[in-house]
């Protein structure tokens, strides 16, 4: 009997000796793929506090996540003294997994307005609040879950012309994720993704069990990495293959639609939705006493130094500005008294200045894709520029 137990046994133990080296030699050799973020009630998706690892996509990059899950060092919820507080909403040119968090736009921004004498001897922190994929919709969600916490002196809000209007329209892009629907009334919620069972139960127990189990065990999370690889491959090589049929310099997720007047009812309604969205989000910010700024990011194509390659894309595309999203949202922003901040025109003027790009890696990611360290660097240093002038101002006033 014992010898059959022994017979029995021995291959279960050999196989658990050789998952525990496999184990050990891939935490020695610091290999972690965690699950960065999950399914959340009121945000559809956030980030997986203190989570770390390596992000990989268009570079590969070693991600720590804070205590509220969101990509920035941890921050005291009292606002300390004499401190003054900058929130930074934004997808994932905020969250930036791209450079190291020393280079983020909003890391070189709270380096640069130590320098400014308008903060009058305050503490300039900024505060990181980003997530991939969100819209408009969602960091309103988040602003209210996390950032009004933080009493905030300012609230910027990073806004993508590319796909931040499909993002929140469900006419223009239906998916599982939160939406306002304009109404004569007002804006209504509509937070109908939470009642599918298949949300429901990654956001339970079920989902508690698994990825509590995907981040502990090095293992598991090497196995969904090679899996999203090889899902990664594929959809890029439909990207090649729809590349091939797109206007020169489009980019894969993002919409060539922006830079023409809306001239359907879904485009409409999306510019419509996002202008209310934005004006909520202005609202709430001041009834919590702090100021807002609008700051419009840039798409590879308005920036890219190449000109010849930027009049191929707007002959095909029939853009006849590739600013014209930027534009408009700042003519709208200065009736609704936001302050906008314009990035794309800069970037694309360092961008042919010294004839490199702000967007972009390694191939096949070449100009294309989100803000390298140059991106971030030259939009943080813009950022601080333009919040010290407004603390300038606010200073004049008093």
């Amino acid at each position: 009997m014992s010898r059959r137990w022994i017979r029995l046994l021995f291959p279960l133990f050999a196989l658990g000796l050789s998952l525990g080296l496999v184990e050990l030699g891939l935490r020695v050799g610091g290999i972690a793929y965690p699950a960065l973020d999950r399914p959340t009630y009121g945000l559809r998706e956030w980030g997986v506090p203190h989570a770390e690892g390596w992000a990989t996509g268009e570079t590969r990059q070693w991600v720590r996540l804070n205590a509220e899950g969101a990509r920035d060092r941890d921050h005291a919820v009292a606002k300390p003294p004499d401190t003054l507080r900058i929130v930074v909403v934004g997808d994932s040119y905020t969250s930036a997994f791209h450079v190291p968090l020393e280079a983020t736009f909003w890391s070189v921004a709270e380096r640069r307005l130590a320098d400014c004498d308008a903060r009058r001897g305050r503490e300039i922190e900024l505060i990181a609040l980003g997530k991939e994929g969100y819209g408009t919709v969602e960091e309103l969600l988040a602003l209210r879950r996390f950032g009004f916490r933080y009493a905030p002196d300012w609230v910027v809000l990073a806004f993508l012309t590319g796909n931040d209007f499909r993002n929140n329209s469900p006419a223009l892009k239906r998916s599982d994720r939160p939406y306002f629907v304009l109404e004569e009334g007002g804006l209504r919620l509509d937070e109908s993704y939470a009642e599918r069972a298949s949300f429901r139960r990654w956001a339970g127990w079920e989902g508690d069990l698994w990825y509590g189990l995907v981040n502990r065990v090095r293992i598991v999370q090497v196995a969904r990495h090679v899996a999203s690889q090889v899902e990664r491959r594929l959809e890029a090589a439909k990207d090649e293959t729809r590349a091939k049929q797109a206007a020169p310099g489009a980019e894969p997720g993002l919409d060539d639609g922006i830079y023409l007047e809306p001239d359907d009812a879904a485009w409409r309604s999306a510019w419509q939705t996002t202008e209310a969205v934005i004006e909520r989000m202005r609202d709430e910010v001041r009834e919590h006493d702090a100021r807002f700024l609008l700051m419009t990011l840039s798409n590879a194509i308005q920036v890219n130094p190449d000109a010849a390659l930027r009049t191929a894309y707007a002959e095909r595309t029939g853009a006849v500005d590739l600013f014209a999203p930027d534009r408009r949202l700042a003519r709208f922003a200065e009736a609704a008294g936001i302050p906008v901040l314009t990035l794309a025109p800069t970037l694309r003027a360092w961008a042919e200045q010294n004839d490199t790009c702000v967007h972009g890696f390694e191939a096949p990611w070449i100009c294309q894709g989100h803000w390298n360290v140059h991106g971030h660097r030259v939009a943080g240093e813009a950022l601080a520029t333009r919040l010290c002038e407004e603390l300038g101002r606010e200073a004049a006033g008093r």
